[in-house]
Protein backbone atom coordinates (compact mmCIF):
# COMPACT_ATOMS: atom_id res chain seq x y z
CA UNK A 1 0.00 0.00 0.00
CA UNK A 2 1.54 3.02 -0.86
CA UNK A 3 0.59 6.99 -2.16
CA UNK A 4 -2.83 8.32 -1.36
CA UNK A 5 -4.16 4.98 -0.22
CA UNK A 6 -1.55 4.99 2.48
CA UNK A 7 -2.27 8.44 3.74
CA UNK A 8 -6.10 7.89 3.58
CA UNK A 9 -5.19 4.65 5.84
CA UNK A 10 -2.98 6.65 8.55
CA UNK A 11 -5.23 9.03 8.69
CA UNK A 12 -8.10 6.81 9.44
CA UNK A 13 -6.30 4.68 11.58
CA UNK A 14 -5.20 7.77 13.40
CA UNK A 15 -8.41 8.88 13.99
CA UNK A 16 -10.04 5.59 15.11
CA UNK A 17 -6.95 5.49 18.05
CA UNK A 18 -7.46 9.57 19.68
CA UNK A 19 -11.25 8.32 19.95
CA UNK A 20 -10.35 5.47 22.06
CA UNK A 21 -9.83 8.02 24.82
CA UNK A 22 -13.69 9.04 23.94
CA UNK A 23 -16.44 8.23 25.79
CA UNK A 24 -19.01 9.06 24.35
CA UNK A 25 -19.79 11.27 20.96
CA UNK A 26 -22.16 14.04 20.27
CA UNK A 27 -22.80 13.55 16.65
CA UNK A 28 -25.78 15.60 15.90
CA UNK A 29 -26.99 18.46 15.81
CA UNK A 30 -23.17 19.16 17.02
CA UNK A 31 -21.03 19.75 20.33
CA UNK A 32 -19.50 22.31 22.31
CA UNK A 33 -16.21 20.88 21.71
CA UNK A 34 -13.45 18.43 21.44
CA UNK A 35 -13.22 16.67 24.59
CA UNK A 36 -12.23 13.65 24.01
CA UNK A 37 -8.58 13.20 24.26
CA UNK A 38 -7.35 13.38 27.88
CA UNK A 39 -3.65 15.03 27.09
CA UNK A 40 -3.82 16.60 30.51
CA UNK A 41 -1.64 16.19 33.47
CA UNK A 42 -2.61 13.00 35.47
CA UNK A 43 -4.02 13.79 39.07
CA UNK A 44 -1.71 11.66 40.58
CA UNK A 45 1.02 14.02 38.99
CA UNK A 46 -0.83 16.98 39.29
CA UNK A 47 -3.56 17.11 42.15
CA UNK A 48 -4.54 20.60 41.59
CA UNK A 49 -5.79 19.99 37.75
CA UNK A 50 -9.63 20.96 37.50
CA UNK A 51 -11.24 22.23 33.92
CA UNK A 52 -9.06 22.76 31.51
CA UNK A 53 -4.95 23.16 31.85
CA UNK A 54 -3.86 26.35 30.79
CA UNK A 55 0.36 26.47 29.64
CA UNK A 56 2.63 29.11 29.74
CA UNK A 57 3.11 29.43 25.73
CA UNK A 58 -0.40 30.42 25.60
CA UNK A 59 -1.91 26.70 24.98
CA UNK A 60 -4.66 24.90 26.68
CA UNK A 61 -4.82 21.16 27.69
CA UNK A 62 -7.66 18.71 28.51
CA UNK A 63 -7.83 17.62 31.50
CA UNK A 64 -7.50 13.90 33.24
CA UNK A 65 -11.10 12.27 32.60
CA UNK A 66 -12.24 15.41 31.29
CA UNK A 67 -15.93 13.88 30.20
CA UNK A 68 -16.62 13.07 33.94
CA UNK A 69 -16.94 17.21 34.54
CA UNK A 70 -20.18 18.55 35.38
CA UNK A 71 -22.25 19.77 33.75
CA UNK A 72 -20.63 19.52 30.07
CA UNK A 73 -17.03 17.81 30.24
CA UNK A 74 -15.14 20.48 30.97
CA UNK A 75 -16.02 22.90 28.07
CA UNK A 76 -16.59 26.27 28.23
CA UNK A 77 -19.56 28.16 26.77
CA UNK A 78 -19.07 28.31 22.69
CA UNK A 79 -20.41 31.96 20.48
CA UNK A 80 -20.41 29.58 17.73
CA UNK A 81 -23.56 28.04 18.24
CA UNK A 82 -25.61 25.80 16.05
CA UNK A 83 -29.23 26.07 14.97
CA UNK A 84 -32.10 23.55 16.42
CA UNK A 85 -35.39 23.70 15.36
CA UNK A 86 -38.05 25.83 18.16
CA UNK A 87 -40.48 22.74 18.79
CA UNK A 88 -37.64 20.29 19.06
CA UNK A 89 -35.16 18.11 16.80
CA UNK A 90 -32.85 15.36 16.57
CA UNK A 91 -30.32 13.95 18.70
CA UNK A 92 -28.02 11.73 17.83
CA UNK A 93 -25.13 9.69 20.23
CA UNK A 94 -22.07 7.38 19.89
CA UNK A 95 -22.07 5.65 23.44
CA UNK A 96 -19.25 3.48 23.40
CA UNK A 97 -16.30 4.99 22.99
CA UNK A 98 -14.62 2.78 26.12
CA UNK A 99 -14.79 0.29 27.90
CA UNK A 100 -17.51 -0.57 30.86
CA UNK A 101 -20.42 0.96 28.82
CA UNK A 102 -22.44 -2.27 27.65
CA UNK A 103 -25.04 -1.26 29.92
CA UNK A 104 -25.91 2.46 30.41
CA UNK A 105 -28.33 5.10 31.26
CA UNK A 106 -28.86 8.05 29.20
CA UNK A 107 -30.35 11.14 30.30
CA UNK A 108 -31.10 14.72 28.21
CA UNK A 109 -31.70 18.24 29.28
CA UNK A 110 -31.36 21.29 28.23
CA UNK A 111 -30.54 24.60 30.19
CA UNK A 112 -31.95 28.14 29.19
CA UNK A 113 -29.29 31.01 28.90
CA UNK A 114 -30.51 34.61 29.93
CA UNK A 115 -31.31 36.77 26.71
CA UNK A 116 -29.09 38.59 25.39
CA UNK A 117 -26.33 37.61 27.74
CA UNK A 118 -23.01 35.10 27.40
CA UNK A 119 -23.14 33.23 30.30
CA UNK A 120 -24.08 29.79 30.56
CA UNK A 121 -27.66 28.65 31.63
CA UNK A 122 -28.24 28.63 35.65
CA UNK A 123 -29.19 25.32 35.20
CA UNK A 124 -29.77 21.87 33.36
CA UNK A 125 -33.07 20.22 35.03
CA UNK A 126 -35.47 20.89 32.07
CA UNK A 127 -35.76 17.11 30.83
CA UNK A 128 -36.38 16.65 27.82
CA UNK A 129 -36.95 13.13 27.22
CA UNK A 130 -37.62 10.43 30.38
CA UNK A 131 -34.63 8.51 30.94
CA UNK A 132 -33.48 5.00 29.31
CA UNK A 133 -30.75 2.32 29.12
CA UNK A 134 -29.39 1.68 26.50
CA UNK A 135 -27.78 -2.52 26.00
CA UNK A 136 -24.53 -2.20 24.37
CA UNK A 137 -22.78 -5.23 22.32
CA UNK A 138 -19.79 -5.62 24.74
CA UNK A 139 -17.69 -4.02 27.56
CA UNK A 140 -15.06 -3.21 25.54
CA UNK A 141 -14.91 -0.25 23.31
CA UNK A 142 -17.76 -0.79 20.15
CA UNK A 143 -19.04 1.34 17.72
CA UNK A 144 -22.67 2.11 17.64
CA UNK A 145 -24.85 4.80 16.89
CA UNK A 146 -28.39 5.83 18.14
CA UNK A 147 -30.94 8.84 16.70
CA UNK A 148 -33.77 10.05 18.57
CA UNK A 149 -35.51 12.19 15.64
CA UNK A 150 -37.75 14.39 17.27
CA UNK A 151 -36.76 15.13 20.38
CA UNK A 152 -39.77 18.04 21.72
CA UNK A 153 -39.27 20.85 23.92
CA UNK A 154 -41.56 20.96 26.65
CA UNK A 155 -43.97 23.95 25.86
CA UNK A 156 -44.66 25.08 29.21
CA UNK A 157 -40.79 26.18 29.01
CA UNK A 158 -42.15 29.16 26.59
CA UNK A 159 -39.27 29.22 24.04
CA UNK A 160 -39.19 31.29 21.08
CA UNK A 161 -36.91 31.87 18.23
CA UNK A 162 -33.87 33.27 18.99
CA UNK A 163 -33.68 32.01 21.82
CA UNK A 164 -30.09 30.06 23.12
CA UNK A 165 -30.36 26.91 24.92
CA UNK A 166 -27.47 24.03 25.75
CA UNK A 167 -28.48 20.50 25.19
CA UNK A 168 -26.34 18.67 27.60
CA UNK A 169 -26.18 14.36 27.07
CA UNK A 170 -25.50 12.46 30.01
CA UNK A 171 -24.33 9.07 29.85
CA UNK A 172 -24.57 7.17 33.45
CA UNK A 173 -22.50 3.84 32.85
CA UNK A 174 -22.99 0.98 35.09
CA UNK A 175 -20.08 1.48 37.38
CA UNK A 176 -21.62 4.40 38.49
CA UNK A 177 -19.38 7.27 36.26
CA UNK A 178 -21.77 10.34 34.77
CA UNK A 179 -19.94 11.15 31.43
CA UNK A 180 -21.47 15.09 30.24
CA UNK A 181 -20.83 16.15 26.88
CA UNK A 182 -23.00 19.54 25.08
CA UNK A 183 -24.23 21.64 22.33
CA UNK A 184 -24.64 24.99 22.28
CA UNK A 185 -28.03 26.02 20.41
CA UNK A 186 -30.15 29.36 19.20
CA UNK A 187 -33.15 27.72 18.39
CA UNK A 188 -34.99 28.83 15.16
CA UNK A 189 -37.42 27.93 12.43
CA UNK A 190 -37.12 23.80 11.08
CA UNK A 191 -36.06 25.21 7.47
CA UNK A 192 -33.24 26.55 8.68
CA UNK A 193 -31.19 23.47 10.22
CA UNK A 194 -28.83 21.17 9.20
CA UNK A 195 -30.64 18.81 7.37
CA UNK A 196 -31.40 14.91 9.24
CA UNK A 197 -29.85 12.69 7.27
CA UNK A 198 -29.43 8.49 7.34
CA UNK A 199 -26.09 9.51 7.26
CA UNK A 200 -25.85 12.00 10.61
CA UNK A 201 -28.91 10.64 12.26
CA UNK A 202 -29.06 6.71 12.69
CA UNK A 203 -29.49 3.69 14.89
CA UNK A 204 -27.81 0.74 14.66
CA UNK A 205 -28.62 -2.89 15.21
CA UNK A 206 -26.07 -3.60 17.85
CA UNK A 207 -27.82 -1.90 20.56
CA UNK A 208 -31.07 -2.18 22.23
CA UNK A 209 -33.09 0.30 24.47
CA UNK A 210 -35.10 -0.08 27.97
CA UNK A 211 -37.60 1.97 29.10
CA UNK A 212 -36.58 2.74 33.24
CA UNK A 213 -39.35 2.68 35.99
CA UNK A 214 -38.78 2.74 39.50
CA UNK A 215 -40.66 -0.28 42.28
CA UNK A 216 -41.21 -0.24 45.83
CA UNK A 217 -39.23 -2.59 47.99
CA UNK A 218 -40.28 -4.07 50.38
CA UNK A 219 -38.89 -3.14 54.14
CA UNK A 220 -37.75 -6.32 55.15
CA UNK A 221 -35.16 -6.37 52.10
CA UNK A 222 -33.73 -3.10 53.65
CA UNK A 223 -32.96 -4.49 56.93
CA UNK A 224 -29.71 -3.66 58.08
CA UNK A 225 -29.78 -0.46 56.31
CA UNK A 226 -31.93 1.33 59.01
Amino acid sequence: MTGPALSNFLAITAFLLSLTSAHMVLTYPGSRGNNLHMNGTPPAFNPDTVEIDYYTNGTRGFPWGMQWMHPCGGMPLTQNRTLWPVTGGAISVQPGWFPGHKNALFYINIGISSPGEFSPPPHYMNNLVQAFQIIGPSNTVYMAQFCLPNVKIPADLGLKKGDNITIQVIETAQHGASLYTCVDATLTDPEQVMPVTPQNCYNTSNLAFRNVYTAPIPHDHMQGYD
